[in-house]
């Protein structure tokens, strides 16, 4: 997939990169404060869905570009890369909880403790895969 002779891969990445740690964060925010979680809750899950498109998007044509370059970008980059989107998803299903549950005193907690675990994972895998990336491009 290409725009305009550009592989997509690249520009796409960058969405990930920005946007994905960008969302946690929010994901976070809504989570511990009570007054974002009443008004934006379920705006946090709509931005979340579109991350988790994006990093879909960043997988498939990775994999594409993987396929026109003939296997010159490390193998271990793909891998990890592969991941990235079981990530987004608990990202999206954790900001679910917490909007669902967000005047439930039991479970509310409950789902704000996995929200902020599911975006730091999704923070940590986001650079880890993006450090592999970037040296399996300029390790070649």
């Amino acid at each position: 997939m290409t725009i305009t002779g550009l592989p997509l891969h690249p520009l796409v990445i960058h969405a990930v990169v920005v946007l994905l740690p960008l969302m946690a964060v929010l994901t976070v925010l809504v989570g511990v404060r009570k007054s974002l979680r009443e008004r934006v809750a379920w705006w946090v899950v709509a931005g979340n869905a579109v991350i988790l498109g994006t990093t879909i998007l960043a997988k498939q044509s990775g994999e594409d570009l993987q396929k026109t370059l003939g296997g010159k970008i490390a193998l271990e980059h793909g891998q990890i890369g592969s991941l990235l989107p079981l990530f987004a998803l608990v990202m999206l299903v954790a900001s679910t909880a917490v909007a669902v549950t967000r005047r439930h005193r039991s479970l509310g907690p409950v789902a704000v403790i996995v929200s902020i675990l599911a975006s730091a994972a999704a923070t940590f895998w986001t650079v880890r895969t993006g450090d592999s990336g970037a040296r399996a491009l300029w390790a070649r």
